[in-house]
Formats: C-alpha cells, structure tokens, sequence
C-alpha cells in the first residue's frame, strides 16, 4: 500500500470534523498522474516559470515545495490545488518524490467546486471566470446557461471555430449593466451579482443569446457584435422591446422580429467599422445607442408598415444617428 492510500481516510477526531487528512509522502510519476483534473481546474500552461521549478526540483532530489491540495470524490483523486507543480515534477523527470499533501474529501463535484473557489481566492487573485466555472456546479441558471448556450465558456473565447464566442463574465456583466435606465457597468462583478442572477433571468439571458447567435453567428466580421457596447445596449432594448415595454407608447414585439432587428446590424458596415474601439463609456454610449436605433426603427418600419415608438431615454438625446462616422 503506499503512502497516499495510508493517509486517504480521515482517522483522528479533528480529521472526521474538517474531512481533511494532511502528510508529508512520497509520490512517484505514476501516482500523480493517476490525480484527475476537475472539470473546474484551470487550465495547465506550461511556462518558464513551470520550466525553472522543475529544475529546482530535480535539484533538490525531488522535494515538491508547498502543500497539495487532492480532492476524493467516489474514491477517485483529483488535483485542486498545485497542477502546475505536479507537471513540475514530472517534467524534472524525478523517478520519486517528495511532498505535503492535503486530501479532502467531499460528497458531490459541486461541493469539491465550493472548495476550489474558496482555496484559490484566499491564496490567489483569481479571474471571474476562474471563480464562476468553480461555482457553477451549485449555481443553477449559471449552469443552465453553460448547457443551453455551449458558445458561452471560461477559456480562450474566439480563439478559433469551436472557441466560445462570449466569456461567462462578461456576459452577466453586460447583463446587468442593461438593467438600469442608464446602462452601466460601473461597480458590477461577475461573482457579486450571481446572487441576482435567477432562473427566471437566466431563461431570458439564453432567449437574447439564441437571437443573437442566430443573427450574428461566428463570422470573424461580426466578432465587434459580441463585445460589451454593443451587447450591452441590444441587451437594454431587449429588456424594453421584448420583455416589458418601455413605456406607455411603446409597443412590445415578438422575438421573431428582435431577431431580425438584430440582423440589421450585422447588414450594417458602416456601424461594423464604427464600432472598432468602443467601448461601454459616456463618450460611446449614446452615439453607439443613436446608430442601433436608427438601425431598428427603419427595420421595424420596414417590417410593420408602421412607424415605431422606439425608446428615447435622457442619456441618449445627444446620440443621433452617427451616420457622419465621426469620432
């Protein structure tokens, strides 16, 4: 038996209560790379930094600095905290090794999830998106969102083909920043407003989404579509269009037709070029919101026959159309 099956089960009282074990073993190649990856685990980049502790761990006969951290779930091993010290290792090429290692053991992906997050964030500054695919597991519209949308993800978003479109950050960032009469992202972080985020709001988030992959898609000349400003602001007239009017004399329309306002858009190069640049600030919001809605009124008038009463807020009367292409 080796060194890590000794110490897989808690024994002691003070190890049933915090269900965590901790020792110092030895280790071989072959037993770490038994340790699965978690599907929250970031992801393993192999830098000069990975590169030089591999020669100080061939240098110090193979000690391993710093603490382990090993999930068992179902009697199966998963690495949470120290990847890139165990590749390290196996890159010093070291035939044993030596090392601290906490094993804790938990009931369910989601819960050994909890831990990662809450492990990373004290020992680390961690991205949101780190945190948020950490948490997915007890989040349920986060989760639906991932299951429904597959375009959204953590990682190397409109890396290629098959890359996510949107980051899962971002994306509840734009969310939000288009709820306020004043879209803003001022003070707004991905994890702080998870709490916020229902399921009622996430069955909406994945009705805008289907529109707007359906209108946009993964051309690379559409990619501008998918970034904060112009998402932001069709996210806010989503909200007023489609799921509650925006007033009195506004009309609310079906998502058949948002869809194709949004298409209008993307029909649009001369706001495709415009949009280089933009960003979600003062400067750009209201131009930015003058151009979509000159872009889906003459849409809907086209569609309906009817001039439309489109949403005309304070922050934007300066915005106008835009058509000049002035900065």
């Amino acid at each position: 038996m080796s060194d890590f099956l000794k110490i897989i089960k808690p024994s002691t009282e003070a190890e049933r209560s915090t269900r965590t074990t901790l020792d110092t073993i030895e280790i071989s190649p072959h037993e770490v790379k038994s340790w699965k990856v978690p599907p929250f685990q970031r992801p393993l980049r192999v830098n000069d930094k990975v590169r030089a502790l591999a020669v100080t761990i061939k240098d110090d006969s193979g000690v391993i600095p710093g603490i382990l951290t090993i999930g068992v779930l179902d009697k199966q091993r998963y690495i949470l905290d120290g990847q890139h010290r165990r590749e390290a290792f196996l890159i010093s090429e070291c035939l044993v090794g030596y090392v601290d290692v906490r094993i804790a053991h938990f009931d369910s992906m989601a819960e050994m999830g909890e831990e990662f997050v809450n492990l990373n964030s004290q020992l680390v500054r961690m991205r949101p998106d780190d945190i948020l695919r950490g948490l997915e597991g007890t989040h349920a519209p986060v989760a639906k969102v991932r299951r429904r949308c597959p375009f959204v993800g953590y990682d190397m978003v409109r890396r290629g083909e098959r890359s996510p479109m949107l980051s899962m950050s971002a994306l509840l960032r734009c969310w939000f920043a288009s709820a306020p009469e004043v879209p803003s992202a001022g003070g707004l972080t991905s994890v702080g407003i998870l709490s916020r985020f229902t399921d009622e709001e996430a069955d909406n988030v994945i009705s805008f989404l289907d529109m707007a992959m359906h209108a946009w898609g993964r051309d690379v000349e559409y990619q501008r579509l998918w970034l904060n400003l112009n998402l932001t602001l069709t996210m806010w007239v989503y909200r007023r269009l489609v799921i509650t009017p925006y007033s009195v004399r506004t009309q609310k329309i079906t998502k058949d037709l948002f869809t194709k306002l949004l298409m209008s858009l993307s029909a649009d190069s001369n706001y495709l070029d415009w949009l280089v640049g933009r960003q979600l600030r003062d400067r750009d919001r209201s131009p930015c919101y003058g151009r979509i809605r000159a872009s889906f009124t003459g849409r809907l008038l086209a569609e309906t026959g009817k001039k439309p009463s489109f949403p005309a807020p304070a922050w934007a009367s300066n915005g106008g159309s835009g058509r000049s292409g002035k900065r």
